[in-house]
């Protein structure tokens, strides 16, 4: 019940945040008045074209810390849903609570590029550099739109101060936002209005010193800022030179051929292809791929490993798991178990990684730099997150569950997974299969061998980032 009226309450808000949105500037009859929205357009317009005979498939991604990870982002997806009934909305919240930028850069390596979101929303505190570093590698890595915003309220600041000095961060990811072509949320100015206007305080939203409580006007206003700005545009559809192309090509285009066998073969530009299903496909047939000439499972670049599992609570015992260089993945299972010279206060842990496939692969310390005997698995020291059982010690709730100290069987797992489909299978009507994902963003010949009857596919989606170079730029 309480969640219905929060998400009443959300729907309401947006409602009125939508409208300020879209107020138009004297004289600019048609434009937004926060001209930012039209880098999203690409996204909005495919939002707004769903029909239920040919449903938008819409994947965004929610990343941060812990205010990005507060159920806020649960009533803009209510919001969103409730707008656009007939859209497939694959959505995720990989927020991770307490980590800043020089974590979450790590991270993301598993959590954010893979994932390949159509929008991003994105906000984290820590040192704007990488900050900014996290937002050129989806510009460069993916054709994702972009959400920034600036922060709301610390218990510590004022309104009325706020408002009229801005802080220095505010005014950087301002800045961020415009250079890389991101849709910007002021949401620092529209909550210090929100409470003036209101006469609210900071008991009346914050549970502590930054985080919002869950029930009150917190949570539904700042879904209500951010959600506010997702807006249509008529007769726009995003700027290529920010967030790339997203190109539907049919199978009697031109840079299509189909071989006397079947054979499909796709020539492309971008670093992402996936093929949409017409419904057609037999049960039981399938498909090889080779790119380039080459077998897709050839290349160790799309390969990725996932989020390190949590231990002591919802942080990664390990932020980043790499590969030594010119080494060739295979997708297995990794078990990392804590064994004999682990100290309970996990300064010092002696660890064994077992594949599922590689098999044993070495023994090492969180002390210094392990790189596994196959070369699959390299774990720098600074990326054991040792810091948690620290954190934790003498608190009775992680004592209670045993998690507090470092022992002899703690296990941390992971995965490494393929980013390419190998073979391809048929699937039903509208369903869309990753065919190649992290390939050299140029171009590419893919061809498809069918085996065993139809494959079914459409159309394939095609996505190139931007290639211009952000490094340096202004």
């Amino acid at each position: 019940m309480k969640t219905s009226i929060r998400v009443v309450a959300a729907t309401a808000a947006f409602a009125v945040a939508a409208a300020v949105a879209m107020k138009t500037h004297a004289g600019e009859l048609g434009q937004p008045a926060n001209r930012s929205v039209l880098n999203i357009q690409r996204t909005m317009k495919a939002l707004e074209e769903s029909t239920a005979e040919n449903p938008a498939t819409v994947r965004l991604l929610f990343y941060g810390q812990s205010i990005t990870a507060q159920d806020w982002t649960k009533l803009l997806m209510a919001n969103l849903k409730k707008r656009y009934p007939t859209v497939n909305f694959v959505w995720e919240n990989r927020a991770i609570g307490g980590y800043e930028s020089p974590s979450l850069i790590k991270t993301a390596e598993s959590d954010l590029y893979p994932f390949y979101p159509d929008i991003l929303f994105f906000h984290v505190y820590g040192p704007l550099d990488k900050y900014e570093e996290i937002v050129r590698r989806v510009r460069e890595r993916t054709t994702a739109e972009i959400v920034l915003w600036t922060s709301h309220l610390s218990r510590k600041q004022d309104p009325v101060e706020m408002l009229r000095s801005r802080d220095e961060r505010s005014r950087r990811i301002l800045e961020i936002a415009e250079k890389y072509g991101c849709l910007a949320v002021d949401l620092n100015r529209k909550w210090s209005e929100m409470m003036i206007g209101h006469g609210y305080t900071m008991d009346d939203l914050l549970v502590d010193g930054i985080h919002m409580k869950d029930k009150g006007p917190a949570w539904p206003a700042y879904a209500a800022f951010v959600g506010g700005e997702l807006v249509r545009v008529p007769g726009t559809g995003g700027d290529p030179n920010f967030s790339g192309t997203v190109t539907t090509i049919n199978l009697d285009d031109s840079s299509v051929r189909r071989g006397e066998d079947g054979a499909i073969t796709l020539s492309f530009t971008g670093n992402r292809v996936v093929a949409v299903s017409d419904g057609t496909g037999d049960e039981g047939a399938t498909a090889t791929l080779m790119l380039d000439g080459r077998p897709v499972s050839s290349y160790p670049e799309m390969f990725a490993n996932t989020r390190p599992s949590a231990i002591v609570n919802w942080m990664p015992m390990i932020k980043l798991v790499t590969r030594k260089e010119g080494v060739m993945p295979v997708a297995e299972d990794w078990t990392l178990t804590y064994i004999d010279g682990t100290q309970p206060d996990g300064q010092k842990i002696h660890f064994r990684l077992d594949g599922s496939v590689t098999g044993f692969d070495g023994e090492g310390w969180n002390t210094e730099t392990f790189v596994s005997n196959s070369g699959r698995a390299v774990v720098a020291p600074e990326d054991f997150h040792v810091w948690q059982y620290e954190y934790v010690k003498g608190k009775q709730h992680y004592v209670d569950r045993g998690v507090d100290t470092a022992k002899v069987g703690d296990k941390v797992e992971w995965k490494t997974v393929k980013l390419f489909a190998d073979p391809y299978r048929p699937v039903p009507r509208g369903g869309q299969t990753v065919l190649v994902q992290n390939c050299v963003n140029g171009p590419h010949t893919l061809t498809i061998t069918p085996k065993g009857g139809s494959l079914g596919i459409g159309s394939f989606v095609v996505n190139a980032p931007c290639a211009r170079k952000w490094l340096g730029e202004r």
